[in-house]
């Protein structure tokens, strides 16, 4: 049939651009012995744990006789040429047998140079595993054929091992011939025998043979006595009794399985029978192709379809398949459209998952064991025991480590003199000039600052594809719709999905682009997908990677060209031209539309559109950016939140290789241009100031981040040292200085002692100068003056008095007593001086009570009112 004869044109160029996209789809590729190479519709047969293929067409070749073996390892696969002694003649699309008491191949039918199209005797050669050696079947050159069937492709064949017997079934010749007879082959005599025909004509079908001899016919295309071609339906199954030589018709349920044609059928445990891959069966142009499984329980007679885990293989028909071990089944080859596959595939029928390694299914499986979980809880008790009796065994040296650490890091301080603050001060406004002068600079910049592009690529598995137009100059179009000479594009994924349904003629008389060239008509087709429609850059449950464009035309002239124009979905100015109606927004103004109309009248066109040579092979890579432009308004000086115009805009790079003068003879389209894109990235140019307000605020706060902590480093202002470098560093006359300072700003009675350091009461002070019994008085006028003093180191180092000063105006006015100044200390240093001292003053009745702490004026009530040296302690603190 010449549909099923474009099957076999293949690509020369195929095995330059796609080797790498395929190879890495090999089965653990690493134990393969030899390259496998691209091949589709070969004859396929197990022997034992091996696969045989013989034949084929290949990405170089229509037909083939290398004959070659893939075997299945305990972790992978052996790929190994077999010797042959007499090969049969290159041959494309036939059914092999392997006859395990024999130790034999024999191959059956298949078309070569010499038998295509022609009525002769089926042709069968049969191969012996021990001598190498191939046979000639006496019948292939049988001058009366009667008693043998013709010479045919795309049928079946089934091995009956208990009775030596061959079933052949259906099949055609060519696009008018299409057979329904059922033949058998007694491998003993090697003499057929015709069995009862079905009621319909068949090909691109499997037949399985069951256990119990039913012989179970699945898909394929169906030719009625009226002449009508269709896809053999799923739920009502073709079967032979082999027993009683009767045809019958057996209804299926479940799942119902997509209708297929060139599938494979594999028979399972039970005699379950599997279903892989195939296609619709359709033309050229219109093939869809699967891969999909589905599982057939022949005891039932009920579908399954299960959806199995993992990277699936890509869409294909005439694949080769086989459970070799049992528990796997194996699919590698096949072809789909002008692609030829040569990867291997596998499907674990335990569990259904495809697998990238035998050992995948081990590592899922494997864990940590109950045994190792309780080793570990074992060793995590064992050692923190051993942490524990390690801190209690040393403790007296780790208190020591942690009281060493904490001395060094905490260090008291006192009163500053009077150089100390003066240098503090001229540094603090020397760096605040630093900080102004640096100020002015960056907010200038930020006014004066020029737009920038950003651009930002962010990694992500899928990408949108773009709106591509192909328009032919120089191609006719014919009356008949369906005349093949019609301009027209097919489109392809790289793992065998047809995109062809997103193709739109436009129409012409709406607006015909205008080439200078003028090379003659003009006819134009839109490729636009919708959304979900995207490339995905690993193989697995997706479209694929990148799109494969074949366009048809008269393929007799040699001067036209298709002119390629790629467009972002929003920026389609053909979706606004020719009004096509869809879900996709077209964010072009009628200003652009029309610029771009003037555009295309006058060929002035000349970013991302390229003119494909007939008969030459092109590949196109796409980059969709999304364009961030400012608006032109006073906000994005501030640089938060800029208010932008989001454009689309697409990038490509085109590269065609020379016309091939041989291609029209083995190939039906006018060319293939591959569209990939160049990265799977999102890309975003993102238009912004140089400089903006937010930055700088943020070269501002660094700047002044780092002058204050030049100003903390020098002169303190942490909470656990008030002092700084320059205090704690000092040495001779500074520190000398420091030291006088504290003591003249602080200094108390010996036996008073420091706060924080000496306790309050004598029992627990390390001076223990007191010999006598202390009276109340003394007590309590010691404990006030440790009192003024922390006061007075509070607000020397870390409280501002501000609001102090403020309280204690507003308690005078409250009394009358206005003061002319601010109130200092409740013991300035001059009365310290002067020997005037808390001991020799009675704190109870002081006219400045608001200062003394209620509690230790209450706890005083209560303790003077025992005591026999009543007056004294009545004097005021403060005369």
């Amino acid at each position: 049939m010449m549909v099923f004869l474009q099957r076999r044109f293949a690509l020369l160029i195929l095995l330059l651009l796609f080797s790498i996209d395929y190879c890495h789809g090999y089965f653990n590729a690493p134990n393969l012995q030899t390259t496998l190479p691209f091949a589709g519709m070969t004859a396929s047969a197990q022997r034992n744990n091996s696969l045989l293929l013989f034949g084929g067409e290949t990405t170089t070749d229509l037909y083939t006789n290398d004959f070659f073996q893939l075997t299945q390892t305990e972790n992978g696969f052996s790929w190994a040429t077999l010797s042959q002694i007499n090969p049969p003649p290159p041959t494309s699309m036939g059914q092999a047998v392997y006859v395990d008491g024999s130790d034999s191949l024999l191959l059956i039918g298949g078309v070569s140079s010499a038998s295509n199209n022609l009525q002769v005797p089926i042709q069968i050669y049969l191969h012996d595993f021990a001598s190498t050696n191939w046979q000639t079947w006496a019948g292939n050159n049988a001058t009366n054929a009667t008693g043998i069937p013709f010479n045919r492709k795309e049928f079946s064949v089934s091995l009956d091992n208990q009775a030596s017997r061959i079933y052949v079934y259906g099949g055609s010749i060519n696009d008018t011939h299409v057979f329904n007879d059922l033949w058998v082959l007694d491998m003993a005599t090697m003499a057929f025998a015709q069995l009862p025909s079905s009621d319909v004509a068949r090909y691109g079908h499997s037949t399985s043979l069951l256990s119990n001899g039913l012989l179970v016919v699945i898909g394929g295309v169906l030719e009625r006595s009226t002449g009508e071609r269709l896809l053999a339906p799923m739920d009502q199954l073709y079967v032979f009794d082999t027993r009683s030589n009767a045809w019958s018709i057996q209804n299926v349920t479940g799942i119902i399985p997509s209708s297929r044609s060139a599938h494979n059928a594999v028979i399972g445990s039970n005699d379950q029978i599997i279903v892989f891959g195939g296609d619709n069966g359709g033309d050229y142009r219109s093939r869809l192709y699967i891969n999909s499984v589905a599982i057939l329980d022949t005891e039932s007679w009920t579908w399954t379809t299960p959806t199995p885990e993992g990277t699936p293989p890509s869409r294909r028909s005439y694949a080769a398949a086989g459970i070799l071990d049992g528990a796997h089944l194996t699919v590698a080859f096949g072809a789909s459209l002008n692609l030829h596959y040569n990867d291997i595939n596998v499907l674990s029928l335990s569990d259904y998952k495809w697998l990238r390694s035998f050992d995948e299914q081990e590592e899922e499986s494997s864990g940590l064991s109950s045994g190792v979980i309780a080793g570990i809880v074992i060793a995590s008790v064992v050692l923190l025991i051993i942490m524990l009796f390690l801190l209690w065994r040393f403790q007296s040296y780790v208190r020591w480590m942690v009281t060493r650490i904490h001395g060094d890091i905490w260090r008291p301080r006192a009163g500053e003199p009077v150089w100390a603050e003066t240098t503090r001060m001229c540094c603090k406004v020397f760096l605040l000039l630093v900080f102004a002068a640096c100020l002015a600079f960056i907010i200038r910049q930020a006014v004066t600052s020029p737009n920038v592009i950003q651009r930002i690529e962010e990694s992500v598995p899928q990408v949108d594809v773009p709106d591509i137009r192909f328009c032919f100059e120089g191609y006719p179009t014919y009356p008949n719709p369906v005349d093949v000479r019609n301009p027209g594009v097919v489109c392809q994924t790289n793992n065998g999905f047809s995109c062809s349904s997103f193709i739109t003629p436009l129409n012409m008389s709406v607006f015909s682009p205008v080439f200078t060239s003028s090379l003659g008509p003009v006819s134009c087709f839109l490729f636009r997908a919708p959304n979900y429609f995207q490339m995905t850059e690993t193989s697995g449950v997706n479209n694929g990677s990148h799109l494969l464009f074949y366009p048809f035309g008269d393929t007799s002239i040699t001067y036209g060209r298709i002119h390629v124009s790629t467009y972002p979905k929003e920026m389609d100015p053909n979706v606004k031209v020719y009004g096509i109606q869809d879900d996709i927004n077209v964010i072009m103004s009628d200003v652009d539309v029309v610029n771009w109309m003037n555009g295309e009248r006058n060929d002035i066109q000349t970013n991302n559109i390229y003119s494909m040579v007939p008969s030459s092979y092109s590949a196109l890579g796409y980059e969709l950016v999304d364009h961030q432009y400012l608006q032109n308004v006073g906000w994005n000086y501030i640089g938060f939140s800029p208010i932008t115009n989001s454009t689309p805009q697409i990038e490509t790079s085109f590269r065609q290789e020379a016309p091939n003068p041989n291609y029209t003879l083995t190939h039906p389209d006018l060319g293939l241009i591959a569209i990939y894109p160049s990265k799977f990235v999102l890309v975003r140019d993102r238009e912004v100031k140089m400089y903006t307000l937010l930055n700088a605020l943020g070269f501002v706060g660094g700047i002044f981040g780092l002058l204050l902590a030049l100003q903390t480093w020098l002169f303190g202002y942490r909470p656990r040292s008030p002092w700084g470098v320059v205090q704690r560093w000092s040495i001779g006359d500074m520190r000398q200085s420091l030291l006088n300072g504290l003591s003249s700003n602080f200094r108390t009675a010996p036996e008073t002692g420091i706060p924080f350091i000496h306790p309050v009461h004598r029992r627990f002070s390390v001076l223990n100068t007191l010999t006598a019994q202390e009276t109340e008085r003394e007590r309590i006028a010691r404990v006030e003056e440790r009192m003024q003093v922390l006061e007075l180191l509070f607000k020397a180092y870390y409280v501002d008095d501000e609001v102090f000063r403020s309280l204690d105006n507003a308690n005078r006015r409250e009394t009358g007593i206005i003061p002319n100044s601010d109130s200092g200390p409740l013991f300035p240093p001059s009365l310290l001086e002067k020997g005037i001292r808390p001991n020799n003053i009675d704190a109870e009745t002081s006219s400045r009570s608001s200062q003394d702490g209620i509690s230790l004026r209450n706890h005083r009530r209560s303790s003077t009112s025992n005591s026999s040296d009543d007056t004294p302690s009545r004097q005021p603190l403060n005369p």
